[in-house]
């Protein structure tokens, strides 16, 4: 499978590297980055770098492209593909929420929209649970002040994270709220309402919390198979806001991609 990658951040240099160590089985031919100049060493460095390109000419190129360049790149991203009736990868999923319009727009094309569980983990559990009857879906997030500071929500109301000495809730809402307000932070509560009772009626709380130095994702989930709850203590990346799992996530989706035995609902 050619894979064509948008943005060399923290996950597109990831799944970059691990495609040129042979550690997912897909090539990676071209790439798009909005910073050619600060990719130039991380080219460099591999065996086989992709050639670097423009949104349109990664579209046309690969048979999948995969977004790592966030939400407000997504739009462009699906209607490149789309019209051209390649797949996607969406790292940035919060972007899909309310987007009714792009996941029609994929079914004309014949194309498909895929998210990689990225930061959180058990929802497979929680796809097989919303097959049934659910009552509730709740999420917090808790992240350290460094994990939290420049999202539009801490800057609009002037919140000084470095004043809070104990942990705080600063946010509760819905996913819907949550990814307009936290839009390079809290990404996984979308793939969390996706995959259970949908994106209005699952609740979400930001959680504050200096005492940690992980992101902390806990999801409980009630309904007729009985009660979940499940909790995760993400190691950083470099980028403060994404979890080594993400990318890791992302990994073990492209292994799939081309697996003979798939496990998980």
């Amino acid at each position: 499978m050619k894979l064509g990658v948008v943005g060399l951040g923290v996950i597109g240099k990831a799944v970059v590297r691990a495609a040129d160590e042979g550690r997912v089985p897909v090539e990676i031919p071209v790439a798009a980055t909005r910073s050619p100049d600060k990719v130039k060493d991380f080219l460099a460095g591999l065996e086989n770098p992709p050639c670097m390109t423009d949104l349109a000419g990664v579209a046309q190129a690969a048979d999948v492209v995969m977004e790592a360049s966030g939400g407000n790149t997504v739009e462009a991203i699906c209607h490149e593909s789309f019209t051209r009736g390649k797949d996607v990868i969406i790292n940035s999923v919060g972007a899909l929420l309310d987007r009714d319009d792009l996941i029609e727009e994929a079914k004309r094309s014949g194309s498909r929209i895929f998210v990689p569980s990225g930061a959180i983990i058990g929802l497979d559990g929680l796809k097989g649970a919303s097959a049934g009857s659910m009552e509730s879906v709740t999420m917090t997030t808790r992240k350290p002040p460094e994990s939290l500071r420049g999202a539009p929500y801490i800057e609009a109301r002037g919140i000084d994270l470095d004043s809070m000495d104990e942990p705080t809730v600063i946010f509760e809402g819905t996913p819907l709220e949550a990814c307009k307000a936290f839009p390079a932070n809290v990404n996984v509560c979308a793939a969390v309402s996706f995959a259970g009772i949908g994106p209005r009626r699952t609740k979400m709380r930001v959680v504050c919390d200096p005492t940690v130095n992980r992101n902390i994702h806990e999801v409980e989930a009630v309904g007729e198979f009985g009660r979940s709850f499940i909790r995760i203590e993400n190691v950083p990346s470099e980028n403060h806001r994404t979890g080594i799992l993400t990318y890791l996530s992302t990994f073990s989706f492209l292994r799939d991609r081309t697996s003979t035995l798939i496990v998980g609902t």
